[in-house]
């Protein structure tokens, strides 16, 4: 029987990054954005911040790219976690005064994006170079098992900090507090991944604007397309799940536990069922469904329409990522022969990056061309529409591909 440690050290290592970072992540990403939302108030207000936030990461990117092309990836890591520990810092030294200093959010906003920045740079990076076409599969299912467990675990412990807590803003204090010393367990881990950093030159622009590889343009188009949706994960869907509950941040933390238990479930089942004769008709189920889980949540704003789109959307989430991710990573591999793949990894980085901004912008544009009472459904119905879109693309792109290769063998 094959078990775990058929994979490598590095890969081994790199889960627990992962599945370390999504636990603290789960325990800070949406109630850092609950938190503000608290002393903010406004749905725009945390866009706007978001905006910000995700707007740094090209600037991020691009530093960390030279950082670790001069010494090591593992070393532009741990900067951004600890950029994301100060981010931390701040917040819990300015508390309440968040709401009374403005444009403070927005400084947060840049912080959390260059340590965020850095850090997926790193990551996505290595975890390309530390699996290969033969264990991604493996790699990525344990991966997403993994991080479901942790997301399991983080909001069921943060709920219980909030109920021993005298009230939720103090209960969100001590989670920030607790996942402090989380971020500086995976610093320590970072530093000991060993992977020879490519050292020679890389471009940029020349993959963002590529034209003339159709390859390159089809993974670089499929992750701009891929960030419109994904803006609403980032920073819309929690926060409207929060809302669903009456703003309890208990319930908030037991509902995504319920949501990571049965996610894990499905990454377990995608690993059984998703192979290379079925990839793109499980990439279709998996975005369509996908798209109808957000309506779902923004059409039915109680607490029966956030149970009804965390339960569907842990469902076929894996059948919408995996193979995303598969096919983008294996023609990211096409390229690590030739050439420093930081260039390609910056550049797909910058495509869903895009795609996250035009999906908040969006919500912007429409909350002041549209009523209140309306703006926001049709902005997320709007943005949910483009996993569809992309999956669509992708079913054209790989028929035309498979004809060309059918011609040239004839």
């Amino acid at each position: 029987m094959r078990r775990t440690s058929a994979l490598n050290k590095q890969e081994i290592k790199m889960i627990a990054i992962n599945g370390t970072y999504a636990m603290a992540s789960a325990m800070t990403a949406v109630f850092v954005n609950v938190y503000l939302y608290k002393f903010t108030g406004s749905l725009v207000t945390m866009t706007a911040y978001a905006i910000v936030r995700f707007g740094f990461f090209p600037i991020a990117f691009t530093i960390g790219a030279h950082i670790g092309r001069k010494y090591r990836l593992s070393l532009t890591m741990t900067a951004g976690l600890l950029l994301i520990v100060c981010g931390l810092l701040v917040l819990l030294t300015l508390r309440e005064r968040i709401g009374e200093l403005g444009y403070a959010i927005y400084g947060i906003g840049v912080i959390f994006g260059m340590g965020e920045g850095f850090f997926w740079l790193s990551t996505v990076s290595l975890n390309q170079m530390v699996s290969t076409k033969e264990s991604r599969g493996k790699y990525l299912g344990y991966m997403g098992m993994f991080n479901g467990l942790t997301n399991i675990i983080a909001p069921l412990f943060a709920a219980q900090i909030v109920v021993w807590s005298p009230n939720d803003t103090e209960g969100y204090i001590r989670i920030f507090q607790l996942v402090i010393v989380l971020y500086l367990i995976i610093a320590y881990l970072a530093s000991t991944i060993h992977v020879a950093s490519q050292k020679s030159k890389f471009t940029v622009l020349d993959k963002v604007f590529q034209t003339k590889d159709k390859q390159w343009s089809y993974i670089f188009n499929s992750h701009l397309l891929f960030g419109i949706r994904d803006s609403l994960v980032l920073m819309l869907t929690g926060l409207l799940i929060y809302r669903a509950t009456g703003g309890s941040g208990s319930t908030y933390g037991r509902l995504l536990a319920f949501f990571a238990l049965i996610s894990i479930a499905s990454f377990y089942l995608s690993g059984k069922v998703i192979n290379r004769q079925n990839r793109i008709k499980m990439y279709q189920y998996g975005a369509f469904f996908t798209s109808i889980s957000t309506i779902i949540l923004v059409l039915i704003p109680t607490t029966t329409g956030a149970i009804a789109f965390g339960i569907l959307a842990s469902l076929v989430a894996p059948f919408y990522v995996i193979p995303f991710q598969i096919i983008t990573m294996n023609a990211t591999s096409d390229y690590m022969e030739k050439e420093n793949i930081l260039g390609y990894v910056i550049s797909k980085e910058i495509g869903i990056t895009s795609g996250r901004l035009l999906g908040m912008l969006t919500i912007i544009t429409f909350s002041f061309i549209f009523p209140e009472e309306i703006f926001l459904p049709l902005a997320v119905i709007f943005c949910s529409m483009f996993p569809v879109i992309l999956v669509i693309y992708a079913t054209i792109y790989h028929r035309r591909r498979e004809s060309e290769k059918a011609m040239i063998s004839e």
